[in-house]
């Protein structure tokens, strides 16, 4: 398990409740932990019980109740996976695992999630795409995950981009879920987002013009990296995002060390740290041209707030920054502050409508 009780306390909480877990269902699994190897299988058998739930509705007919359930069963089992790094066989079977019952929701979801693939570098992986109802042709963004994020896990988030009419893409690429079995985590991020774009843009209802990106922690650091580079994208949202991994490597958190590590395929802590100097917007935000929005925070125990200020002298014309003293790692503990802000700069900049 990456990290400690206290670490695990420290970072997670806040994000577990901004993605729809029960707080009464975190006080359970926490009073059940006696170390943090059972992390995992507790959250499995919390997302079993839930799942269990949504089949029971289902049978008795309540659509949406089902729904509900096998969405918190979802997460709940996302929440499990995420800090395993010791076991990659027991992480695969739980990310399919978290998969299917988002299969079991995403028709019935509102609206819908459909599923897409991504051909790249020889292989594919999946996205879940979905589109505001009653609007022809609309602005899609991409929602790029972190180094222990899932596709599936962002749900609740992409509801607040689909009220202001924008479109929402959630993907696993190279080093996240279950590609992680066929790719690791690389620096050059804008060639997978490329090759997203590609695929988006075959859609009848997207606007290929308005395409925009939001990413978390290191999809804060992608993000940038992408727009920088590829012109397809027309505004980016960088969340708790770094500048330098390199430089960063050393004063991080165990944890965060052990999940990036995992996610590169590197065979040790010191092997990453190598190759974590390969990961920076050094002379790449200079090329930026459109605009950016990046919100940190003052109390980020991951990212330093220092980053964000770093990225705005990059590309001082372009660059926007939305600090928020009181926030944490991704500002996970302000949600209702935080996402509102994101939404609709992003609505304003691509010029979204919202449905009815």
């Amino acid at each position: 398990m990456a990290g400690d009780l206290e670490e695990i306390r420290q970072l997670r909480l806040p994000r577990l409740i901004a993605t729809g877990v029960d707080y009464n269902d975190v006080a359970t699994v926490f009073g059940r932990l006696k170390r943090m190897s059972d992390w995992w299988t507790e959250w499995e058998t919390m997302a079993e019980f839930h799942e269990k739930l949504g089949d029971e509705a289902m049978a008795a007919g309540n659509a949406l109740t089902a729904t509900r359930a096998w969405l918190r069963a979802s997460t709940y089992y996302q929440t499990g996976q995420a800090g395993n790094v010791i076991d990659p066989a027991g992480k695969l079977r739980v990310q399919l695992r978290q998969q299917a019952v988002y299969d079991k929701a995403r028709s019935r979801m509102r609206p819908p999630s459909a599923r897409i693939t991504v051909p790249f570098d020889g292989i594919e992986f999946a996205a879940n795409l979905r589109l505001p109802a009653g609007i022809a042709s609309v602005p899609c963004v991409l929602l790029n995950a972190g180094a222990d994020s899932t596709k599936e896990e962002f749900y609740t988030l992409e509801n607040e981009f689909l009220d202001r009419g924008l479109a929402t893409c959630s993907y696993d690429g190279p080093g996240q879920s279950t590609t992680w079995q066929k790719r690791k985590l690389r620096p050059d991020f804008e060639k997978p987002v490329g090759a997203v774009l590609d695929a988006l843009s075959k859609h009848p209802r997207i606007d290929a013009d308005r395409f925009g990106i939001w990413g978390r922690s290191f999809g804060g650091y992608t993000g940038p990296r992408s727009i920088s580079l590829e012109k397809r994208l027309k505004a980016c949202v960088s969340c708790g995002g770094f500048y330098d991994l390199g430089e960063l490597w050393g004063p991080l958190l165990p944890g965060v060390k052990e999940v990036i590590a995992f996610g590169m395929g590197a065979k040790s802590i010191d092997e990453a740290g190598e190759w974590a100097k390969q990961y920076t917007l050094r002379g790449v935000l200079e090329k930026l041209d459109r605009p950016m929005l990046v919100v940190h925070s003052n109390k980020d125990e991951v990212c330093p707030v220092a980053d964000a200020e770093r990225m705005r002298k990059a590309a001082p014309r372009h660059v926007e920054l939305a600090i928020f003293p009181d926030g944490n790692h991704c500002c996970d503990n302000l949600p209702y502050k935080v996402r509102p802000v994101m939404a609709d700069w992003l609505a304003a900049k691509l010029g979204a409508k919202a449905p009815g």
